[in-house]
């Protein structure tokens, strides 16, 4: 079968009707985009379409297929064997549509409920979670088209001006908001990756202690309000001080760590005012106040605890009794490799530091309690 002969066949008779491609196409129900692939013999005719062609042309469907005209028409018989051939495809074709109709249809529910409960159930919207429900939206969209498509419906609306030309509005107001998404997107992405890379401000020495600083500068990233660090070092006989940090777009990665050697009398007495402290916080209708606890398992020396994971941030001082010495810490988002310097003063298993994807609301945490009419936590306000 030489489909260029068969193409150029079918040219000839469209120019002998004296109509064009177009006007064909919509004679027999197709695109005038494939009446061209067939005239170009980069495609060929469905065969259930070869009788109502050879018929609108006048001509042997065997003239069709060899590309050129005969001096006998097709008999009955051929033409009976023909039209039946043409009514078996039709009728395979239709039962494979509508096969697919159904599917489609199931697939477009399916995929509007799972995209709708996706939206429902993201409780703290991000890029992450937004990625899924973008990606659920994209398959909707596509299974709406494929299904008008195998229906028919989408080749008569194409057909209307008006449609196309709003088609045409939607889908270009769609591509720009996707496009100021994905520039949205690898912004934060990239800024994302210069807070991981970039390294961090280290700040050593006993004059840059000031208690009042630490907090307004850092209380609110890092959760804490510094109860357990002294006011001064005045108390104090030796004292060595460093932090470090990194303020990221979505967190900010601190560590401080105060060694304070006291006199046997400054040692007690610093342990009672650590003992003792405790945090009131009011959640709309009462007060709660809760006080630091005392653990002698988690970490290398007994301690006293302000905040155990909330948030991934840790706050608790350190009783090394035999040299009447204390060790404040408090740290976010702990990497003991990275602290490994200061291996001595962190937990007993560093994997208590992975606290896998659960939330950390529930932590223990002096200056946090959950809300009573509702779900959620307040913090402390000074």
């Amino acid at each position: 079968m030489d489909q260029s002969k068969i193409g150029q066949f079918l040219k000839q008779l469209r120019k002998e009707k004296g109509i064009t491609q177009e006007e064909f196409a919509e004679k027999i129900g197709v695109s005038g985009r494939t009446v061209s692939r067939w005239e170009t013999g980069s495609n060929m005719p469905d065969i259930s379409l070869l009788v109502e062609i050879a018929d609108f042309y006048d001509v042997d469907v065997r003239e069709i297929i060899e590309g050129e005209k005969k001096s006998e028409m097709m008999n009955e018989e051929i033409r009976d064997t023909a039209e039946k051939m043409a009514d078996y495809a039709g009728a395979e074709k239709g039962r494979l549509l509508r096969f697919a109709q159904i599917i489609g249809i199931i697939g477009i529910i399916a995929l509007s409920v799972a995209t709708i409960l996706m939206c429902v159930n993201v409780s703290e919207p991000s890029v992450i979670s937004f990625i899924p429900i973008l990606f659920a939206f994209a398959a909707l969209v596509s299974m709406m088209v494929m299904t008008l498509y195998v229906t028919g419906v989408l080749r008569k609306l194409v057909r209307n001006q008006t449609f196309t030309i709003t088609v045409i509005v939607l889908v270009a107001f769609a591509f720009l908001a996707v496009l100021k998404y994905f520039l949205g997107l690898i912004f934060v992405l990239s800024m994302l990756v210069f807070d991981y890379v970039k390294p961090m401000n280290d700040v050593e020495g006993l004059d840059k202690y000031d208690k009042q600083y630490l907090i307004e500068e850092f209380s609110g990233d890092m959760t804490s309000h510094f109860f357990l660090f002294p006011d001064d070092l005045s108390n104090t006989e030796d004292a060595d001080f460093r932090y470090e940090y990194k303020v990221g777009l979505l967190d900010t990665d601190a560590s401080f760590f105060l060694t304070a050697e006291y006199s046997d009398e400054g040692f007690a007495d610093e342990i009672e005012r650590i003992s003792g402290i405790t945090c009131t916080v009011n959640d709309g209708n009462e007060d709660h106040t809760q006080a630091v606890i005392y653990d002698e398992n988690m970490y290398n020396y007994p301690a006293y605890i302000a905040i155990d994971g909330y948030c991934h941030t840790y706050e608790y001082a350190l009783l090394d009794e035999a040299n009447d010495r204390i060790i404040y810490v408090l740290t976010s988002y702990p990497d003991p490799e990275h602290l490994k310097e200061y291996s001595d003063f962190l937990k007993k298993d560093p994997k208590a530091y992975d606290l896998g994807n659960s939330s950390t609301l529930d932590r223990f945490c002096i200056y946090s309690v959950k809300m009573i009419d509702f779900d959620g936590y307040v913090e402390y306000d000074d």
